[in-house]
């Protein structure tokens, strides 16, 4: 073979080698921008449609900072277990910051830990707000049990499995109650950002926690929460959480919410009553224990 020969055949596989790999991704660029994004069916005022029953996946849990060690409905939290979910590598709702921590001030820090120290076995004026058949108030109701979503005109309505709680949030951009009224629920508003149900509430008391082992917020506390629909079955739900009295920068919960399909299913009211013995046991006088 001549010298010149063998040029163009070392000048064409050059050619060759530059080229197949631009095809090649142009053709996966191609391929990925033809898959459509989820579009979802309009209610008749044109909201996405995100109607019908949800709940978290997984379940909830003892402690927003460890979903893993302590499931909610199955096992018992004995010391041990308390103590790995102090010790050990946590799977967190926190999504940020990345350490999956919440990030108290040293106060709030120090508050905390009494709660936490406590949770098992504790003083009737230390006990989780829920055992008194208080609300779970907003966001702990978003991750901790299923709920169903009904889209009247103009606004977006949560009926809430657990101890009978609700929420109906205006569409229409009035502005929120007086800074001076403090709901267990808070003060909400919304608005759709495409597929994105964007809610931001306020006016909240101090009277309620994240979860059962004593996070904790103070009346200062603010939320973004985004529902934002991946398709038909699925929502991706965060809400960021300021409070400038607790916390030293806002932080971030993330679930994902998955609809209920099954046949026939149906939100019915968890009863919680006045000498209730699941949270009477609790309050029988230590000394007496």
């Amino acid at each position: 073979m001549s010298n010149q020969l063998v040029g163009v055949v070392v000048a064409l596989a050059v050619v060759l080698a530059v080229l197949l790999p631009m095809q090649a991704l142009t053709a996966g660029q191609a391929s990925v921008a033809t898959v459509p994004a989820y579009t979802p069916p309009r209610t008749p005022d044109g909201q996405p449609l995100m109607q019908g029953l949800w709940q978290p996946v997984p379940g909830g849990s003892y402690s927003i900072e460890d979903t893993r060690l302590a499931p909610l409905g199955g096992g018992v939290l004995t010391p041990e277990l308390a103590e790995r979910l102090r010790t050990e590598k946590k799977v967190s709702r926190i999504v940020d910051p990345p350490d999956g921590e919440i990030p108290y001030q040293p106060w709030a820090e120090a508050q905390a830990k009494i709660y936490f120290d406590v949770h098992q076995d504790p003083p009737p004026e230390l006990l989780d707000p829920v055992g008194r058949c208080v609300v779970q108030s907003v966001p702990r109701a978003m991750y901790q049990g299923e709920y169903e979503v009904f889209q009247p005109p103009g606004y977006v309505v949560f009926l809430i499995s657990k101890v009978h709680q609700y929420r109906i949030i205006p569409l229409d951009g009035r502005p929120p109650v007086g800074k001076d009224i403090q709901l267990y629920m808070g003060d909400s508003r919304a608005r759709w950002e495409g597929n994105t149900l964007v809610v931001n509430s306020s006016n909240f008391t101090n009277k309620t926690w994240f979860d059962i082992v004593g996070s904790f917020h103070t009346d200062a506390m603010r939320l973004v929460e985004r529902f934002t629909l991946v398709d038909a079955d699925r929502i991706d739900y965060q809400v960021t959480i300021t409070d400038p009295k607790a916390y030293t920068r806002p932080w971030t919960i993330g679930a994902r919410l998955s609809r209920i399909k099954e046949k026939g299913y149906e939100i019915w009211e968890e009863a919680c009553y006045e000498g209730e013995r699941w949270s009477t046991k609790t309050l029988v006088p230590r000394s007496a224990k």
